[in-house]
C-alpha cells in the first residue's frame, strides 16, 4: 500500500513539475548561492570579490549535487570568469579573461597529458598487464604475501597511471585467482578491497598520479615557489606507501582465510584498448617511460622543465606509431578540463580580493598544525561525496589564504589528502569497480575508509612536518 502511495506521488510530481531532477538540482544549488553569497558577501569588499564568492559557492554546490557533470562546473567556472566577474552584463569581458583560459594550456595539464601518454602505451601495448603478472608472480603463493603484492602493483602503477584503469586491470588478473576460491571467503573481500584503496592512495605518490596533486602544483607554481616532480615524491611516496601497508594489515588482521596455498590462474586477455602489443612497441614503451621519468626526477640537473618533458612521451609514442590519431579520444580529455577549470578557480579566489576577505571572517587558529588538521579532515571528507579533484579545487586556494606564510606545506597537506577518501563506493572510481565486481558490500568500505580517514591527518601532516621542517611549522 504504501508503495503504490509513493509511486502516486512520483507521478504526479513528474506530470506537475515540468524540471528534471536534475535541472530542479540545478537551480537549488544556483538560488542556495545567490543566498549565501547575500548572507556572507559585503559591500566592503570589491565587485569581483562578491562575484566570485557566488562563484565558489555555485562551483561548489555543482561538484558536490553533480547536478551537471563535473568537468561542466570547470567550463562554467572559466566562462562566468571572462564575462560575468567583472560586471554581469554579458557584453562585459574581464580584463584578465587571458589568464583564467590560459589555465588549459599551463605547465600542469601538460605534465598530465604526458603521463596519460605514458599510461596509453601501457595499455595499448599490455605492458601493464605483463609487468602486474611478472612483478605478482615473485610475491609466491601465500594468501597474504599475494594481497600484499597486489596492493604494491597497484600503487606503484597508480603513480603513473590512471587509478581508474589500474584498478580495472587488476580486477580482471584477480578473477582467475578468485574463480579457484570459496566466494565467500574473507579473503576474496580482502583482495578487491586492498586494490581499490591502493589504486587511490598510491595516486599520492606523483604528480601525475591524481589529478588533485596537479591542482596542488599549479598553486604551488603560481606562488613562485620552488618545488619540482622529484620534491613531490619525497612527500608523496613516502605517505602513499605507508597507508598502503598499514591498510594490508588491517585487512590482513580483519579477514581471515582459511586458505593456506593460491595459485595464479590464466589471465583473461581483454582491453579496452586497441591492441599493439608487439615485443618491438612495447620496447618503445618501457623506453619511454625510462627516458621520461628519469628526466622528471633530474630536472635540477639538467635545467629542463618538467613540464617540457612531457612532450616527449606525446612525441616518441605517435611517431613510433605505438599511439595513433584515433586513440586521442582515449585521452581522459574530462580530467584535464576539470583541473584547468580548477586552476582557474583557485586565480579568481586569490586575485579578486575573496580570500583576503574569507580570512577575515572565517576564524583561523593561530596554531599551524591544528589548522593543517581542519584543512586535512575537511578535505578527506569532502572527497568522499564529491570528486576529489573538485574538492581539491575549492579547498587548496580557501586554505592557502588562511595561511599564507605556508602555502607549500597546505598545498601538499590537501592534495595528498583527498587521495584517501575510501569510505563509501562512489568515493573514487577505484572503489566504484571493486565494488561493481559483486563481491563486497557497501559497508565493507567503512572499516577501511574510516580508518584511513581518521589516520590520514596525523600521517600526512607528520611527513609533512618532516619534509619542510626548515619552514619552522
Amino acid at each position: 500500500m504504501a508503495d503504490s502511495r509513493f509511486a502516486a506521488i512520483r507521478l504526479f510530481i513528474r506530470k506537475r513539475w515540468p524540471f528534471t531532477n536534475k535541472i530542479t538540482l540545478l537551480l537549488i544549488v544556483f538560488l542556495t548561492s545567490l543566498f549565501g553569497t547575500q548572507l556572507f558577501g559585503s559591500e566592503d569588499i570589491s565587485v569581483q570579490a562578491n562575484h566570485a564568492l557566488f562563484l565558489l559557492l555555485f562551483a561548489g554546490g555543482l561538484w558536490i549535487t553533480e547536478a551537471i557533470p563535473p568537468f561542466a562546473v570547470s567550463i562554467l567556472i572559466i566562462g562566468f570568469s571572462i564575462y560575468f566577474l567583472d560586471d554581469i552584463h554579458f557584453s562585459v569581458i574581464s580584463s584578465d579573461w587571458e589568464k583564467y583560459i590560459n589555465t588549459w594550456s599551463s605547465p600542469i595539464i601538460w605534465i598530465l597529458l604526458g603521463g596519460f601518454f605514458l599510461a596509453m602505451g601501457a595499455q595499448i601495448t599490455q605492458f601493464d598487464r605483463k609487468f602486474s603478472r611478472y612483478v605478482l608472480r615473485r610475491f609466491g603463493t601465500r594468501p597474504y604475501t599475494i594481497l600484499l603484492g597486489c596492493m604494491l602493483v597497484t600503487g606503484i602503477l597508480s603513480m603513473f597511471m590512471s587509478n581508474t584503469a589500474t584498478t580495472a586491470m587488476m580486477v580482471a588478473i584477480l578473477k582467475p585467482i578468485v574463480k579457484v576460491l570459496d566466494k565467500d571467503d574473507p579473503f576474496v573481500k580482502a583482495l578487491f578491497l586492498g586494490v581499490a584503496a591502493a589504486a587511490t592512495v598510491g595516486g599520492m605518490g606523483t604528480v601525475i598520479g591524481s589529478p588533485p596533486n596537479a591542482i596542488a602544483m599549479g598553486v604551488i607554481q603560481n606562488a613562485q615557489i620552488e618545488f619540482g616532480f622529484l620534491e613531490w615524491m619525497k612527500a608523496g611516496v613516502p605517505v602513499a606507501l605507508m597507508f598502503i601497508i598499514l591498510i594490508w594489515f588491517l585487512l590482513k588482521s580483519y579477514y581471515r582465510t582459511s586458505y593456506q596455498s593460491i595459485q595464479f590462474g590464466q589471465v583473461e586477455e581483454d582491453s579496452d584498448y586497441p591492441l599493439r602489443n608487439t615485443v618491438g612497441n612495447r620496447r618503445t614503451v618501457v623506453l619511454t617511460f625510462i627516458i621520461t621519468i628519469g628526466l622528471w626526477l633530474t630536472s635540477p640537473l639538467h635545467n629542463i622543465p618538467v613540464a617540457l618533458v612531457s612532450f616527449l612521451p606525446i612525441l616518441i609514442l605517435t611517431v613510433s606509431g605505438v599511439v595513433l590519431g584515433e586513440d586521442l579520444r582515449l585521452v581522459p580529455w574530462d580530467t584535464l578540463i576539470l583541473v584547468a577549470g580548477g586552476l582557474t578557480l583557485g586565480i579568481v579566489i586569490s586575485d579578486s580580493g575573496l580570500a583576503d576577505y574569507l580570512v577575515g571572517q572565517i576564524p583561523v587558529f593561530s596554531n599551524v598544525y591544528l589548522m593543517l588538521l581542519i584543512l586535512s579532515l575537511l578535505t578527506t571528507a569532502l572527497s568522499n561525496i564529491m570528486s576529489n579533484t573538485a574538492a581539491a579545487s575549492v579547498l587548496i586556494p580557501v586554505g592557502v589564504s588562511f595561511l599564507p606564510d605556508y602555502a607549500l606545506v597546505v598545498s601538499v597537506v590537501i592534495g595528498l589528502s583527498a587521495s584517501t577518501a575510501l569510505f563509501l563506493p562512489i568515493s573514487t572510481p577505484p572503489n566504484a569497480i571493486a565494488y561493481s565486481s559483486g563481491f563486497l558490500k557497501q559497508s565493507d568500505f567503512r572499516f577501511i575508509g574510516s580508518v584511513t580517514g581518521l589516520a590520514a591527518p596525523v600521517v600526512i601532516i607528520f611527513f609533512a612536518i618532516l619534509l619542510f621542517s626548515h619552514l619552522d611549522l
